[in-house]
C-alpha cells in the first residue's frame, strides 16, 4: 500500500508583539493580529523536543523541467511564500501576515519550520498546534521536507510551488483555528474544478499539486475543544477507500 502524509523573498529576523499589522492581499490591505514566519533553516520545534534537524535542502528536488529547487532557491521560497499568502487571503477571518524568515523568541510569531527531517509517524508530511478560535498568536507547525521527497513522482516547479503552499497554508489554517473538512458528496462540486478543498483531512497527490483553497463553510470557532496537534494524510487515489482519521 503506497500512503504518504501532509497535514494535515527571504527576509530578516521578524518579530512582533500584539500590534495591528498589515497583510498584503489582492482585494487590498487588511489588517490582522498574526503574523506567521516560514523558517525554512533548521533548528529545534516544540512539537518535536530535543530532535534539532536541519533546513531544507532543495538541491534534493528534482523538477521535471530539469535541475533542482536549489537552482532557483530564493525565487521558490519566495513562491511558496506568495502563495501561501494568496491561500491564506481567501479565509473568511483576517489573513496572517506571511514572511520567510527567523522568528526572534520574543513576541507572538507563529512559525512554520520547512525542515529536512523524516515525520516521527510513517506518511505524514505536515503537523501544527490546532488553535480554535485563534486564542493565541505563537502556534508551531512543522512541515516535514523529506517526506515530500518521497511523493513518488517528479514534479514542474509550479507544482512543487503548489505541494510546499498547500501544506503550509493547511497547517497554517489549523493554528487560526480551522478543524477538517469532511468529504461529503457534490456540496462543494461548483468549485472544485477551480480549487481543491484545503483542510481536507487527507489528500490524493493529485490533489496536492493543485492550488487549494477554503472552499467549505466553516468557522474558524466551531470547537471548545483543547488546543491540541493536528495532522493528515495524502494518499494516492487508489487508496481512497483507506482515508486515516487524523491524529489529534
Amino acid at each position: 500500500m503506497v500512503l504518504v502524509t501532509c497535514g494535515c523573498g527571504t527576509g530578516p529576523a521578524y518579530t512582533t508583539g500584539l500590534t495591528i499589522l498589515l497583510s498584503d492581499c489582492d482585494s487590498g490591505v487588511r489588517k490582522t493580529l498574526d503574523a506567521v514566519v516560514l523558517d525554512w533553516d533548521g533548528g529545534t520545534s516544540p512539537l518535536l523536543p530535543d530532535a534539532p534537524f536541519d533546513g531544507i535542502d532543495l538541491g534534493e528536488f528534482q523538477t521535471s523541467g530539469g535541475g533542482t529547487l536549489a537552482d532557483v532557491g530564493d525565487n521558490f521560497k519566495e513562491a511558496v511564500r506568495s502563495q501561501v499568502a494568496r491561500i491564506l487571503c481567501d479565509l473568511p477571518i483576517a489573513p496572517p501576515r506571511v514572511t520567510n524568515g527567523k522568528a526572534l523568541p520574543e513576541g507572538q510569531v507563529s512559525v512554520v519550520q520547512i525542515a529536512d527531517i523524516h515525520s516521527p509517524q510513517p506518511g505524514q508530511i505536515g503537523k501544527g498546534e490546532y488553535d480554535p478560535c485563534d486564542q493565541v498568536h505563537d502556534n508551531s507547525a512543522i512541515i516535514f521536507g523529506t517526506e515530500l521527497k518521497l511523493l513518488g513522482r517528479t514534479f514542474s516547479y509550479d507544482e512543487w510551488v503548489n505541494i510546499f503552499a498547500n501544506v503550509t497554508a493547511h497547517e497554517i489554517a489549523h493554528g487560526l483555528g480551522y478543524a477538517h473538512a469532511p468529504r461529503v458528496d457534490d456540496s462543494y462540486a461548483s468549485d472544485r474544478s477551480l480549487y481543491v478543498e484545503l483542510m481536507y483531512a487527507t489528500h490524493t497527490v493529485d490533489e496536492m499539486i493543485r492550488e487549494q483553497r477554503l472552499v467549505a463553510d466553516m468557522s474558524n470557532c466551531e470547537s471548545d475543544s483543547a488546543q491540541g496537534k493536528i495532522s493528515a494524510k495524502v494518499i494516492e487515489p487508489c487508496q481512497a477507500s483507506d482515508m486515516v482519521e487524523p491524529n489529534e
